[in-house]
């Protein structure tokens, strides 16, 4: 499959996924202290040490339900970053940004989050920000004037994104005429004609209070310390009483078909049910089927194996206490007609409605289920946000209560819950495809990020009780301390252990190229060998293999990047069962065709995309016509691959002195040594290890290109060029901060003039890629085409500023701060640790490159932020692409 096809079904599925967090297993027995105030707010604080990090998420409950015009909770969401009467906006958005600038906020039917991710040691920042909006809130006219344009702007990216518009058309149909079927995210004439400034201080004043609160915070703090900590600042707020909340009545559902004009190179079909709702006796239940369907021993999966699909499976999408909502849905390549993908979906469905699911899939779900408990330990963030599902929207006095009712669960109750809600009487029928004759997109286009950054006419001078939190940066202490060992054959082997949970993450990765290790002619070649790597070993056939992997409650994944999740106590079956996917595949005859007919398929849809037109139409501009990166995979390449292509690119590929593995829990590192050296130890390669890294490459002149996308309103605008700076350059921290304060956040010298002051851009940023030999800087932007080329002046502009005079010392000091902040922020997770210490071996860096990162980045003056700039970057040559509309 495609890299573009990848990244789209990849944001495919995170979009679904993400439109209804659903916790079905629970926390580890982590330190949990709770307490509730006179007023009514309730504290629960997790202690969570895996980093010196704290995540701390305020959830009210009250959204879309309660709303009387659609938007209007999102709307407040959104005004509650314009600022108080304590804290201005400015104020609000700077100190987040120096916290590092992972704060955000998202309005539910039942809750309305906002949450900071920061260093731990400053949560009392995060407590008065918190607490200065959680009373005398702003909330004036003028500001929504602004802010209306901001949430506006999110209502046409939802019509922008065919897949997303079709789900939010889903969730309203689903639950049409209830507080459920509330349009959360508004339209542009609900902001345009029926909310303003006081009828959201309405909501304001009737849902936001302590009593109708809970404040969720996880992460290497002390609890009752806390607890102390959140009186300070909230426990002075009033309790008041309520209104009442809108009732719940749901009739059945009524059938019908909802489809949407797709710019996406794929089709996407669903049949989409009603299920139950967090607080229905059946929910446990419906868990269970979801996964069961889920599972890739399922038949669904089967007919992504059979070359059927692209993906295909069963999720859930939009839940409520009384009533929730889950889709089976597949892909699959552009020429295929939607109703033939219905008609594979109702066949699977059809022939478990009448035979049942398999007994055997149950029963490994529901131990699945229960052994994942242990897992959202292993994420500092995403615990949070377990536990603030689990209390304030499913109403559970912690993660861990569904767990009693998952061991109850029966096969008769699954199937039950599959013939009672998976009834095509009842059903609504989804399909996104392109229209005949329109290009494909590719990937939707990146998300901005946080949508509740607010627009900052000026900067306020700082509260002095955040000048004196960051008066002086430090380096910050390394949570982790890993022990970097080599196997016989060559594997470098990294273990972190930790004990947060009782659970091991293993991360594996080999390091290649496809554009320089592919033969000429074959590209494609990488995905479908990774591809193939599932459908069975020598050992096990596919379904084999699935199973006993169930036995275990284990994920794996093989590829040249490979992993395993497992319960600790199962490590030593789990590694033995990777090292039989990653080593020993059987690379069937069958499973070879299935994977090349998706392949094709997806570089079909994939080759006149605009996205890929744009990488493409980039790529040539920058760099030698003889590169790597010049090539890609096409249906003729895709075509010419053969069984013995894929078998000779794994032999030459697949090498142990190539690979990296970081394993990451519960796990002794002589003991995780001794198991890898027995299961992975007679992998073999022969001759000297290849060299995949990307050459140097000269500096590129300066061009300009139109890449057309008739779906887009607003122009892309990305202007890049080479720099011959590399990762391990003296110059990397200078270049670094430069590139923090110039146009790394909300707060940054672009953000602030080209779309704060003058109004130009929704969004710009810029970023620096560092390789090994090669370092692309880029500059990124969306505008209507009228304002590209006022906005390229400002942007022009900036930048030799910022090589004539560097930074100004309020810039330079917040651009070091920032970096500093997220270094612990990068370690908060196992996920996040394993790929931080990937990243440094495969380019060669030490295992303690943050620290080093740290230190220099803190020392680095203005003179040498001048001095780096004018030698590493030149601003008349840049690359510009535009995808969409050209400059008016």
């Amino acid at each position: 499959m495609t890299s573009t096809l990848r990244g789209a079904l990849a944001a495919f599925t995170c979009l679904v996924l993400a439109l209804c967090v659903r916790a079905s297993a629970g926390a580890a027995d982590l330190s949990v202290t709770r307490a509730t105030l006179p007023n009514g707010l309730r504290v629960i604080v997790v202690r969570d040490p895996l980093a010196p990090v704290v995540t701390a998420m305020l959830n009210y409950e009250a959204g879309s339900n309660e709303q009387q015009f659609a938007g209007q909770a999102h709307a407040l969401e959104h005004m509650m970053f314009r600022g108080s009467r304590s804290l201005t906006q400015s104020q609000l958005a700077d100190v987040s940004e120096l916290l590092g600038g992972n704060w955000d906020a998202d309005t539910q039917a039942e809750v309305t989050q906002y949450y900071f991710t920061a260093p731990a040691q400053y949560l009392d920042l995060v407590l008065r920000m918190e607490a200065s909006r959680a009373h005398n809130e702003a909330l004036d006219q003028k500001d929504w004037n602004i802010e209306r344009g901001a949430i506006k702007n999110e209502v046409t990216q939802d019509f922008s994104s065919p897949v997303q518009h079709l789900f939010r058309n889903l969730q309203l149909a689903m639950f049409a005429g209830t507080p459920y079927g509330k349009d959360g995210l508004g339209t542009l004439e609900s902001f345009d004609k029926q909310i303003d400034a006081p009828q959201i201080r309405n909501y304001y004043n009737a849902w936001y209070h302590p009593n109708n609160a809970v404040y969720v915070i996880v992460g290497d703090v002390d609890g009752p310390a806390t607890v102390k900590e959140v009186k300070k600042y909230f426990g002075a707020l009033p309790s008041v009483k309520l209104p009442a909340r809108p009732a719940v009545a749901l009739t059945p559902l009524k059938s019908q078909t909802l489809r949407v004009d797709s710019d996406q190179p794929y089709t996407l079909a669903a049949l989409a049910y009603r299920f139950p709702g967090y607080g229905d006796k059946d929910y446990a239940a419906g868990l269970i089927l979801e996964n069961v369907l889920s599972s890739q021993r399922a038949d669904f999966f089967g007919l992504v194996a059979a070359g059927k699909a692209l993906q295909a499976g069963f999720i859930p999408f939009d839940t409520h206490p009384k009533g929730g909502s889950a889709a089976a849905y597949i892909v699959v390549p552009v020429a295929e007609k939607p109703a033939d993908a219905i008609a594979a979906l109702r066949s699977v469905l059809d022939n478990y409605r009448t035979h049942g699911v398999p007994a055997d899939i149950v029963e490994a779900e529901k131990n699945r289920a229960i052994a994942q408990a242990e897992f959202k330990a292993n994420s500092i963030e995403d615990l949070a946000f377990q536990w603030s599902q689990a209390v304030a929207v499913e109403h559970r006095s912690s993660p861990d209560e569904i767990l009693a009712a998952i061991k109850r669960v029966t096969v008769d109750d699954v199937n039950r819950v599959l013939r009672e809600y998976v009834d095509p009487k009842h059903e609504l029928i989804a399909i996104a495809a392109p229209k005949p004759g329109s290009s494909a997109a590719g990937a939707p286009p990146a998300p901005v990020g946080n949508e509740n950054k607010p627009t900052l006419l000026h900067h306020d001078p700082l509260p002095g009780w955040a000048l004196a939190a960051f008066a002086h940066v430090e380096v910050p202490h390394s949570s982790i301390a890993p022990v970097d060992m080599t196997l016989t054959n060559g594997i470098r082997l990294i273990v972190v252990p930790e004990s947060v949970s009782k659970t091991v993450v293993v991360t594996g990765s080999i390091h290649s190229n496809e554009s320089v290790q592919a033969p000429a002619g074959k590209d494609g070649v990488a995905d479908m060998t990774a591809g193939l790597l599932p459908f069975g070993t020598t050992t096990y056939d596919r379904l084999g293999l699935r199973r006993e992997l169930d036995k275990i409650a284990a994920d794996v994944q093989a590829g040249t990047g490979f992993s395993l999740t497992t319960p600790s106590q199962n490590f030593d079956r789990g590694v033995a069962l990777l090292a039989d996917e990653e080593l020993h595949p059987s690379f069937p005859q069958s499973g070879f065709v299935a994977v090349k007919q998706e392949e094709f398929g997806s570089v079909q849809g994939v080759v006149t995309s605009p996205d890929h037109l744009v990488q493409v139409a980039v790529r040539k501009a920058l760099l030698p016509a003889t590169d790597p990166e010049q090539r890609f995979a096409t249906p003729a390449t895709v075509t010419a691959v053969t069984l013995d292509d894929v078998k000779a690119y794994y032999a030459s590929v697949y090498r142990p002195d190539m690979t990296t593995i970081v394993v990451v829990g519960n796990v002794d590192p002589k003991h995780a040594k001794d198991v890898f050296e027995k299961d992975f130890g007679s992998w073999s390669a022969s001759g000297s290890p290849p060299d995949v890294d990307l050459p140097t490459v000269p500096n590129n002149a300066a061009s300009s290109a139109v890449v057309p996308d008739a779906q887009r309103i607003q122009s892309q605008v990305e202007d890049a060029q080479v720099l011959s700076l590399t990762r391990s350059d003296a110059d990397y921290a200078a270049i670094a901060v430069a590139n923090a304060s110039f146009g790394g956040s909300a707060s940054s010298i672009l953000f602030h003039d080209v779309r704060d002051v003058h109004g130009l851009v929704y969004s710009v940023g810029s970023q620096t890629n560092f390789g090994k030999h090669r370092t692309v800087f880029a500059i990124s932007f969306a505008c209507d085409p009228d304002k590209i080329n006022a906005a390229q002046s400002l942007i022009d502009a900036d930048l030799k500023n910022l090589a004539a005079n560097g930074l100004s010392a309020d810039d330079l000091a917040r651009g070091k701060a920032e970096l500093v902040s997220r270094i612990p922020m990068r370690a908060d997770s196992f996920d996040g640790v394993a790929g931080q210490l990937i990243g440094y071996s495969e380019l060669g860096l030490p295992l303690d490159q943050a620290t080093a990162d740290a230190r220099n980045e803190i020392s680095v003056t203005n003179e040498q932020i001048k001095a780096a700039v004018n030698k590493w970057i030149r601003p008349g040559d840049f690359v510009r692409v535009i995808e969409g509309p050209a400059p008016k």
